[in-house]
């Protein structure tokens, strides 16, 4: 839905203009300056964005672009931050000029007067006040995917899908129900599939965001039997959080292209700071095993075990990190992937599997 912002929106992912702020009241010839997105580009699609202005002299203005990937940055670049306006008001902006900006999930346009130089943003949050101070008009909308939903371990689950290459890897993403389910007895399967020639990979992503406390997944495949271009990820992500590394805490399994390699890992964001990654491998024992991190406002403790249950004599592995860089709880997500690296086939040619048996959020 297309709509002027003027405070936030508590049903959209995507930061709006600061509650303070207000369109300024420049009348011309008693007609107040407007702004309309005229044609939206759909998500993953390369449309081009087009509008309309109102009640100015188009000469005498020109419109900023922004779109949202993780953070604001300018439409079509940097290097051209302002959009021309034809003399019936009409304008265009090409807003996929870099790679992923076909899936991009927010955009905004402000009418500035010719002489303003818009800020220049790199995926930037929140949008600067003074874009909205300079602006006689502005329009914030959303562009969301219209993402399948599944219920899995008490929660709702958005299953990513892209026909255009998005991260990690970068990677396809499918939400064919034969790639993501549910069986009869609550278990969840991903698979990394090939279809028309194209491998995909799959990803879901929680409705709820979640902080402090224990984040508890179990799993009923056994890492070590992962294709070695293959990655299963457990972890937390936050998209309006670049400043605290996106509140990433991972738990992966992954040989990382290699023929012999541990297959297992920890880490925090940045990931290849010095003292943020922990290696280390499981040899299964069994079907079963449970991974799990407790995150607090002075460190994470991820542990893992063999089994279901997290008892002592189980332990695979653990690592604490309170370092500097730990992220102070926000909204972020919960996310479990199944992916390509580089998105490259798997080396065996071979489609791929894997289930979770269950994951638990457990507050402090």
């Amino acid at each position: 839905m297309i709509r002027i912002e003027t405070g936030a929106d508590a049903n959209s992912d995507q930061p709006t203009a600061p509650a303070s702020i207000h369109l300024p009241l420049v009348m011309r010839n008693g007609c107040q300056p407007s702004i309309l997105i005229t044609v939206k580009p759909a998500y993953d699609t390369y449309q081009d964005l087009q509008g309309q202005v109102s009640c100015v002299t188009p000469s005498d203005f020109k419109v900023a672009v922004y779109i949202y990937d993780s953070g604001w940055k300018n439409k079509p670049s940097l290097d051209s931050p302002l959009t021309p306006i034809q003399s019936d008001g009409t304008w265009i902006c090409d807003v996929t000029t870099e790679l992923y900006d076909s899936i991009s999930t927010g955009i905004a346009v402000f009418l500035v007067p010719n002489g303003y130089d818009p800020p220049l943003l790199s995926r930037v949050n929140p949008l600067p006040a003074e874009l909205f101070d300079n602006a006689v008009a502005y329009m914030i909308a959303d562009r969301l995917p219209n993402f399948r939903q599944i219920q899995f371990s008490g929660y709702t689950w958005k299953i990513k899908y892209s026909e255009t290459m998005d991260g990690p890897g970068p990677n396809y993403f499918s939400d064919n129900p034969n790639d993501v389910w549910v069986d009869s007895k609550g278990k969840l399967h991903l698979r990394i599939a090939i279809r028309n020639g194209k491998w995909y990979s799959t990803e879901l992503i929680t409705a709820d965001s979640f902080g402090y406390g224990t984040y508890t997944f179990k799993i009923a495949s056994k890492p070590e039997l992962l294709d070695k271009n293959a990655v299963l990820g457990l972890f937390t992500w936050d998209d309006n959080a670049p400043q605290y590394g996106y509140r990433e805490f991972d738990i992966e399994f992954s040989r990382w292209e290699q023929d012999v390699s541990d297959n297992s890992q920890y880490f925090v964001e940045p990931w290849n700071n010095g003292g943020h990654k922990h290696r280390f491998n499981v040899v299964s024992q069994g079907d079963y095993s449970t991974h799990r991190f407790t995150w607090n406002s002075s460190s994470v403790l991820f542990d893992s075990y063999y089994g279901l249950t997290p008892v002592p004599g189980n332990q695979i592995d653990s690592w604490l990190y309170s370092g500097p860089d730990l992220a102070p709880a926000g909204q972020g997500n919960v996310r479990i992937d199944l992916w390509l690296i580089n998105g490259d086939p798997p080396s065996d040619g071979q489609e791929a599997e894997v289930v979770i048996d269950s994951f638990t959020f457990t507050p402090p």
